[in-house]
């Protein structure tokens, strides 16, 4: 299977389309569909994260999807491992299409991951702890005065908290461990590869913020305020796929932050946020083959996936 295996991203901002797109080249390719949406991972999460349907999945092979159960909470590097360890069980038909809008998981597969020194968990804990004491804010000056040219955004806490735990536990700047790192990271994706992914133009801004209200009042009726009270009934409050787009803002509402009449322009807006920063990471990747959200060129698509298989 190794051997013979050929990956394509499929990519893009949240409610683009790449799920359909994805199994529309799954099925007139033969090939199989892995999940890369950072919150399609987990059990029970299934209306807020546009998972596929039970219906779907019959249809084309999924894997990695809802498969990773509260309290726990998936990483980078264990979604790695769980990549490779599937595609070496022999369960997967190639060509893998992997879908998902979680730019950071993307990079992290086709390009590798360096390999960092474990941290004590008395140092994960201090960071957790003073993350909750003094705030993002601090915790992000913190890391900003020790390393000026860090671009992690101070609303990633998780990877902000990880550089933090490697500033204390080695005094030591993600960036000069990078640079430090052999240049030919042995991690990266060994299998040949190609991107594609649906976008649109800023002029059809307003017409894609119809799109995804139009996908937020599908999930309000079916089932995202439900979906949520359970996971919260079960005290799983500080789960961090509740903090995701949808979910954040359907917890806020059921305690009583927001009227139910403000839910769904609060989701809206809020994925347009998430929206803005994913086409702001996939627009540096130059090797992405984009198609319009609203005249997508199927043709062309299917013609240049067809054209990598053959080479």
């Amino acid at each position: 299977m190794s051997e013979k295996t050929k990956v394509i991203f499929v990519v893009g901002p949240t409610a683009s389309g790449k799920s359909a797109l994805a199994m529309q080249l799954a099925k007139k390719f033969n090939g199989s569909i892995i999940n890369i949406d950072s919150v399609q991972f987990y059990e029970g999460l299934i209306v807020g994260s546009a998972a596929p349907s039970e219906d779907e999945k019959k249809q084309v092979p999924h894997y990695l999807f809802s498969y990773v159960k509260a309290p726990h909470e998936m990483t980078a590097g264990q979604y790695i491992r769980d990549f490779y360890e599937l595609i070496e069980s022999g369960k997967v038909t190639s060509p893998l299409f992997v879908v998902g809008g979680t730019g950071f998981y993307v990079q992290a597969l086709e390009k590798g991951m360096y390999d960092l020194p474990e941290v004590s968990e008395e140092i994960k804990k201090e960071v957790l702890a003073d993350f909750e004491t003094f705030g993002s804010e601090k915790m992000f000056t913190e890391l900003k005065e020790f390393d000026p040219e860090t671009e992690l955004h101070p609303n990633d806490h998780y990877r902000v908290g990880r550089a933090l735990e490697v500033k204390r536990a080695f005094n030591l700047k993600m960036s000069e461990f990078k640079n430090s790192a052999a240049s030919e990271n042995k991690n990266k994706l060994p299998y040949p590869s190609m991107k594609i992914g649906l976008t649109f133009e800023t002029d059809d801004k307003e017409k894609f913020v119809q799109r995804v209200h139009q996908r937020t009042l599908k999930m309000l009726d079916e089932g995202i305020i439900e979906e949520t009270k359970h996971f919260l009934e079960a005290g799983f409050e500080n789960w961090a796929p509740l903090s995701s787009v949808g979910y954040h803002e359907t917890k806020a509402y059921l305690q009583g932050e927001l009227k139910r009449e403000e839910l769904a322009q609060a989701i809206t807006q809020a994925t347009m946020k998430l929206v803005k920063k994913q086409k702001t990471w996939f627009k540096r990747d130059e090797a992405i083959l984009w198609s319009d959200v609203f005249t997508p060129d199927f043709g062309v698509l299917e013609n240049k996936v067809q054209d990598f298989l053959r080479n």
